[in-house]
């Protein structure tokens, strides 16, 4: 349960959010001035503020530094019946987290509340413990992991553009972080955005922002993830995905340093750090003309391999083990290990999958193993995702297509899952971005 103090001269307003946050299980209190606000925090500790900036008294911008005074500030969210970028920047340049635009709906408001709360118990585990959390996850002793952490050790201080590349499932988010959390942006947010998740008008209010009445559906202003990572990371996935109309506008984001809301007229300063990751060849996507050069050059000012699974056959074993412990953790079982024919087996594999599927099969292991010790016949089982179902069509005069014989597989894996899409993904192979794309291609999303 978080306590949460609520600033605004409107009763509607402060009955709105303490019926609705209340029922979200918070403690709230509500004040209805500037004055109120400032006592209420040097009376009692709170995990986050609500805070209207037309108050009667005072600005609701200009008691920020008030807000925010002590060891553990709070996180601060500005209301505004009057959605204004600049004002609402300028708040977040003095410690504000967010802004909502008045009016709102219950769902918005238990959104912005969540999302802030939980960034700040993020932020709060950040420092030396994080560091070491996100390096200590890169696991292996092979000399191409020595040699990319001794990279990262060198890139993390600067705030040079990255380029991490490498096949899919070996772990390049993992880099991003620990580039994130050795440098000195570690107590900045870090903002992963998949742009192959979202296409045309949602990547571009997703990244940039809008502001109200953009577009149809636009009911209030919102700011963009990069906003949303200044001072501190935004992390570009699956790049080589990124429309070719929106690149520009990227282009243009990393060269001056600020960005423009669809919609907007005025651009907002951002300071952010923009790492990007990608398993395609960007080379080749800039031959075909589908990838524009200047961005790739001005992504790839630094570029950071990540080594496939299969050219550090010496990590496997400690690979194994760790994951291993965890999925005896996740599974509440006791204490996991594996024999040595076992991590033997494990290091001839060639895991195209990389370290994602050899984290797939050890937990598949740890779940249907009978006993506490994994043997071969344990960690070389069939894959559940392998089923005689996906080839059920394929007899008679009937021979299915691969489109078909992909459906009915994903249908079968989904349904191993009981719907689970992260864990089918996992299974699959691939990532939940993809496993939606095909789930939309086959027709399935609905379903």
């Amino acid at each position: 349960m978080s306590r949460i103090l609520v600033v605004d001269d409107e009763r509607g307003i402060r009955a709105l959010c303490s019926d609705v946050l209340g029922r979200a299980g918070h403690e709230v209190e509500a004040v209805d001035s500037a004055t109120g606000a400032v006592a209420a925090v040097t009376r009692k500790k709170f995990d986050l503020v609500l805070c209207d900036i037309n108050l009667p008294d005072q600005d609701g911008v200009s008691i920020l530094p008030k807000l925010l005074a002590g060891e553990t500030p709070p996180a601060v969210l500005l209301i505004t019946a009057y959605p204004s970028i600049d004002t609402a920047v300028r708040g977040m340049k003095l410690g504000a987290r967010d802004y909502i635009g008045k009016p709102f709906s219950p769902d918005e408001l238990r959104l912005v509340v969540q999302r802030a709360l939980a960034e700040d118990e993020l932020r709060r585990k950040h420092g030396e413990l994080t560091k070491r959390l996100a390096y200590g996850s890169m696991i292996g002793e092979s000399q191409a992991m020595q040699q990319m952490r001794s990279t990262i050790d060198k890139v993390a201080q600067s705030d040079a553009t990255v380029l991490i590349t490498g096949e899919s499932g070996t772990g390049k988010e993992l880099v991003a972080r620990a580039l994130h959390f050795a440098g000195r942006r570690a107590s900045g947010p870090f903002v992963p955005v998949n742009c192959g998740a979202l296409v045309g008008t949602l990547l571009d209010s997703e990244l940039f922002g809008h502001v109200r009445g953009a577009f149809t559906g636009a009911d209030t202003s919102k700011r963009g993830l990069f906003v949303a990572a200044d001072t501190g990371t935004l992390f570009l996935d699956e790049i080589g995905e990124l429309p070719i109309e929106l690149q520009p506008k990227l282009l243009r984001a990393l060269q001056d340093g600020e960005v423009k809301p669809v919609g907007g007229t005025s651009a907002i300063r951002v300071d952010a750090r923009v790492i990007a990751a990608t398993n395609r060849t960007l080379e080749e996507q800039v031959k075909l003309g589908a990838f524009r050069e200047d961005l790739f050059y001005r992504l790839a000012v630094i570029t950071i391999e990540v080594p496939a699974l299969r050219n550090r056959p010496g990590d496997i074993p400690l690979l194994a083990k760790h994951f291993a412990e965890q999925a005896a953790m996740r599974a509440e079982r006791g204490r996991v290990s594996l024999t040595d024919a076992a991590l033997a087996h494990l290091s001839a594999q060639p895991w195209p999958g990389n370290v994602r599927e050899l984290e797939n099969a050890i937990e598949r292991a740890v779940i249907l193993a009978a006993g506490d010790v994994l043997d071969v016949s344990d960690v070389a089982g069939p894959r559940p995702a392998v089923s005689g179902a996906a080839f059920a069509t394929f007899s008679g005069d009937h021979v299915p297509t691969l489109d078909e014989l992909e459906r009915a597989h994903i249908l079968k894996v989904l349904e191993l899952c009981e719907g689970q899409k992260t864990k089918a993904a996992q299974m699959l192979g691939i990532n939940r971005t993809t496993l939606w794309k095909k789930l939309r291609q086959y027709g399935l999303d609905a379903e």
